[in-house]
C-alpha cells in the first residue's frame, strides 16, 4: 500500500505538467525546443521492467561545455552521459549508440515558453516489455534546490534522514552509523551509509519541499517531506 501511495505521488507531479499543457495550448509560432532550452530544466521518470512491478527512478540533468550540451542520466547504481541533440522537438537518447536501447521524448512549449513533455517512450530491443511508468516529468531548475544542510522525514513513516553541510549523511535506519553523500545536478543526490545507497532528488511542489528516493535492495519509491 505504501508503494502505491508513493507512486501515486509521483504520478501527481507528472500530471501537473500535463495539466499545464492542456490549460495553456502551445502557440503556433516560436514553439521549437532546442538543446539550449533544456539547460533550464531537469527531468525524471520511473522505469518499469517487464511491463510493470517495481519502478526505478531516473534523474536527468544537463550541462554545457564549450558548444556541447550533455545529459547525465542517474539511477541508483548507474550513470550514463550522452550528448544532447533535439531535432523537430524530439530528444532522442541512444544509450548503446546502436539503436538497441532508446529514450525518446517529444517536447513542446506552452504560450509562455515553458518546455513540456508531450510524450515519452523507452525501447529496449531485448526487453520489449520494459517501459516508462506514467511518462516523464520536466521541471524548471528553480523548483530544485540543494539537499545540503537539510533534514527530511518519511511521509507516512518515522525514518528521518539528514544531509549535513560537511557532506556527512545520517539515517534513522542506521542510527549508529555516519555515511556520506554527493550531489547530482541540482537537488539530486547519492548517499552511502552502512553499505546501503540512497538515491533521489529534492524539489518544491505545491509550496512544499519533498524528496523522492530509493534504497539499494528495496526498489520501491519513497517520499520524504521537509522536517
Amino acid at each position: 500500500m505504501k508503494t502505491l501511495k508513493l507512486i501515486c505521488f509521483l504520478m501527481l507531479i507528472l500530471s501537473l505538467s500535463a495539466c499545464n499543457r492542456e490549460n495553456d495550448e502551445p502557440e503556433t509560432i516560436n514553439t521549437n525546443v532546442s538543446a539550449e532550452d533544456l539547460l533550464g530544466y531537469q527531468m525524471y521518470w520511473a522505469l518499469q521492467f517487464n511491463g510493470g512491478g517495481d519502478s526505478y527512478i531516473r534523474f536527468m540533468y544537463f550541462d554545457k561545455t564549450g558548444n556541447t550540451i550533455k545529459a547525465t542520466i542517474d539511477g541508483i547504481n548507474n550513470r550514463t552521459i550522452k550528448e544532447v541533440k533535439v531535432e523537430n522537438n524530439i530528444l532522442s537518447i541512444d544509450l548503446n549508440n546502436n539503436g538497441s536501447v532508446m529514450y525518446t521524448f517529444e517536447l513542446e512549449k506552452n504560450n509562455d515558453g515553458t518546455v513540456l513533455v508531450k510524450s515519452a517512450k523507452y525501447y529496449d530491443i531485448n526487453h520489449p516489455n520494459d517501459k516508462l511508468g506514467d511518462g516523464a516529468g520536466i521541471i524548471p531548475l528553480s523548483k530544485f534546490s540543494s539537499v545540503k544542510g537539510t533534514t527530511f522525514k518519511e511521509v507516512n513513516g518515522t525514518t528521518i534522514i539528514r544531509f549535513n553541510a560537511d557532506n556527512t549523511f545520517l539515517s534513522g535506519q542506521h542510527p549508529n552509523n555516519t555515511g556520506s553523500y554527493y550531489e547530482c545536478g541540482v537537488g539530486g543526490f547519492k548517499a552511502s551509509i552502512n553499505n546501503e545507497t540512497y538515491f533521489g532528488f529534492k524539489l518544491t511542489e505545491q509550496g512544499k519541499l519533498f524528496i523522492l528516493l530509493q534504497y539499494t535492495g528495496d526498489f520501491k519509491i519513497y517520499s520524504y517531506e521537509n522536517y
